[in-house]
């Protein structure tokens, strides 16, 4: 109800200027000095005020059961209050306003139970003919609702014929057949095969004009059912925006053309009691007189365009606009008849209204798919049954594999990385033992020592071996490579005598060392560049983990972009149709919208303002809020325009 919510706040503010007066006015002192001064029944009475208030941050209306409930209370309450002998004057002129504040009090509650009540069905309403405009937008939905509703059609024609009167029906036939008896048989043959003749040659053509018939009866009757759904509409937004104008007026010096206050015959002492008494009067009668009416299901159509009318003929808003004289107990008992009795039946009149116009039933809508489903069970069931076990292992073999794949190429790199950045032994890249390549090369040079010395090619016996060794350190094999060409002078020679073998084992040494030596710098290449190769090892892991997180989010996450993409889409729809209804719309002579489009537009702001909360947040909400106030407490057509447009191009952002 946000947005009658600035009309509530209005009303309010207007009772609270009279709650002060009525307050500054009392005399709380006894004159006579009587014990029994009913102070207790004022602050009774504030009390029932209380819990009629209406605030924005608060308090907000009541639900219709609940406020019954309080009504009922507060009307024992009042008349308790109220029962009470007082020579002062003051005194019960008070105790009168205050009961007639209570009244208008529980009137403004009543007011937002019908307003919330004729919102909803337009609402309702606004849907069911979008449902119907979105079957004839082509022939395939018009072709689907004439195969969902074939059955229930073809039922109804045959309750329908089964009414007729079976014994004029077969008295025709007997007349028929004696008809025909008298005739010569070979004129009855001639008959028959031309019968025959003609329903085989006319066979495509009947199927198609049938086809193309039921079609068009299908198209026929979704119209009929809109234009009555959209006069329902208009007259639930009339009543809208007829009441959300006339009632509950307070405080005005000079009546408005056309409000309330024209039509009622209140107290005229110029009292407070007089100011409160003839809005309250007016707009319970209104209520009253506009239920009745509209409630009544033979003349729910019968009286809409009247409805509708209201606003541009000032004739037509009189005969519903009669007053009547009632304290203001019978306020509330009115209050009370008309949540409990009238506008029950009002809804339920409406409610039959919108089943019977609106979209079919959902057993209509479905049998067809549920039909194929009960006939396709025995199939479905025996598939599931061949298909279960290997769905089963599929399933977990896909739950194995992500299993592995996030413990060795995810979880298992990560730790390798942590170590790696922590410089633990454990994690160090090698490709051969630390010590091998100084063990081979101790090996080399212990070979070639002994090689030299034993072959006597040392020059100076007493000079170390150290020279020897730092030579084979730095890959000098001249005293073996000397040897080993002497010895393929006369590779026989030295074949028996075991040096040609001895210097072939010994290059063979060089080249392991030689070999080693070279995996030792791709080694250490390794080693530097350690941290390269942990992220490396990490990162096709973390991409297809990222790839596949994201996939699955985008699957199960669409819905939401897709939701965000329908919200925006609501917000600018809603934004369009409050532009259309404005810049379509008839006002009167003085510029004012008619009740019709005020209500539509009422309806459609709440609408607007719940997309809106959606979308937006802080402070842009709180200046949407305002531009919303300003349209729906403005009435003239051409301003409520620009505020429109202001609102387009301010949010655009969000539309």
């Amino acid at each position: 109800m946000s947005a009658f919510q600035s009309k509530f706040s209005s009303i309010e503010a207007q009772l609270g200027e009279f709650h002060q007066r009525i307050d500054d006015s009392l005399d709380i002192r006894d004159p006579n000095g009587r014990v029994d001064y009913p102070i207790e029944r004022l602050t009774t009475l504030r009390d029932i005020i209380f819990q009629f208030s209406v605030d924005s941050k608060t308090n907000g209306p009541l639900q219709s059961d609940n406020l019954v409930n309080v009504i009922s209370k507060s009307c024992d309450r009042l008349r308790a209050s109220l029962d009470v002998t007082s020579e002062s004057d003051v005194l019960s002129c008070q105790l009168s306003n205050l009961s007639w504040l209570v009244s208008a009090k529980a009137s403004i509650q009543a007011l937002a139970a019908l307003l919330k009540a004729f919102s909803d069905n337009v609402h309702l309403l606004n849907e069911e003919i979008q449902y119907w405009e979105n079957v004839l937008e082509s022939r395939w939905g018009l072709g689907l609702f004439t195969l969902q509703t074939f059955p229930l059609k073809i039922w109804r024609r045959n309750m329908e014929l089964g009414r007729n009167d079976n014994s004029s029906v077969a008295s025709k036939h007997v007349a028929e057949y004696i008809a025909t008896e008298a005739r010569p048989s070979s004129s009855l043959w001639v008959r028959l095969y031309d019968s025959a003749r003609r329903c085989n040659s006319l066979r495509p053509c009947s199927f198609q004009v049938g086809l193309f018939s039921s079609l068009n009866e299908s198209k026929l009757e979704i119209q009929r059912k809109k234009r009555k759904l959209k006069l329902i509409r208009d007259l639930n937004a009339s009543l809208v925006g007829l009441l959300f104008e006339e009632c509950l007026s307070f405080g005005e010096g000079v009546h408005k053309a056309g409000s309330i206050d024209e039509f009622t015959d209140g107290l005229t002492d110029g009292s407070i009691n007089g100011d409160l008494s003839k809005p309250v009067r007016a707009t319970v009668g209104t209520l009253k007189s506009l239920l009745q009416t509209a409630g009544n299901e033979d003349g729910m159509f019968k009286h809409a365009e009247n409805f509708i009318g209201i606003g541009e003929d000032q004739s037509c808003w009189e005969k519903y606009n009669a007053g009547f004289d009632l304290d203001a107990q019978g306020i509330l008992r009115e209050l009370i008849y008309l949540l409990t009795d009238l506008l029950p039946r009002y809804k339920q009149v409406s409610t039959g209204c919108i089943v019977e116009l609106g979209r079919p039933s959902a057993s209509v809508r479905y049998w067809l798919p549920i039909s194929l489903a009960l006939v396709s069970t025995t199939t479905s069931l025996k598939i599931a049954r061949d298909a279960g076990p290997v769905l089963v292992e599929l399933m977990s073999n896909l739950g194995a594999t992500t299993l592995d794949f996030w413990r060795n190429w995810v979880v298992s790199p990560t730790w390798k990385l942590i170590r790696t950045i922590r410089h633990d032994e454990k994690s160090d890249i090698a490709l051969m033992s630390k010590s091998s390549l100084e063990a081979d090369r101790a090996s080399l040079e212990r070979m070639v020592v002994d090689f030299v010395l034993d072959r006597g090619e040392h020059s100076n016996p007493a000079e170390p071996t150290d020279f020897i060794a730092d030579k084979v350190r730095e890959g000098d094999l001249t005293p073996v490579l000397r040897a080993y060409e002497k010895d393929l002078r006369s590779p026989f020679v030295g074949t028996i005598r075991g040096d040609l073998v001895r210097t072939l084992l010994i290059q063979i040494q060089k080249t392991k060392v030689d070999v080693e030596v070279a995996m030792s710098g791709i080694d250490a290449l390794l080693k530097s560049q350690e941290l390269v190769f942990g992220f490396v090892g990490l990162t096709p892991g973390l991409l297809i983990s990222y790839a596949s997180i994201r996939w699955l989010f985008g699957i199960l996450g669409s819905r939401k972009g897709f939701r965000l993409g329908r919200k925006q889409d609501d917000l600018r729809y809603a934004l369009r149709k409050l532009h259309r209804i404005l810049s379509t719309s008839s006002p009167t002579a003085g510029g004012r919208l008619t009740y019709r489009d005020q209500g539509l537009l009422l309806c459609n702001v709440e609408t607007l303002l719940n997309k809106a909360q959606v979308m937006l947040k802080g402070e842009d909400l709180r200046a949407f809020k305002e531009d919303t106030s300003d349209l729906v407490n403005e009435n003239r057509g051409h301003r409520q325009l620009q505020i429109v447009e202001r609102m387009a191009w301010t949010y655009s952002k969000w539309t």
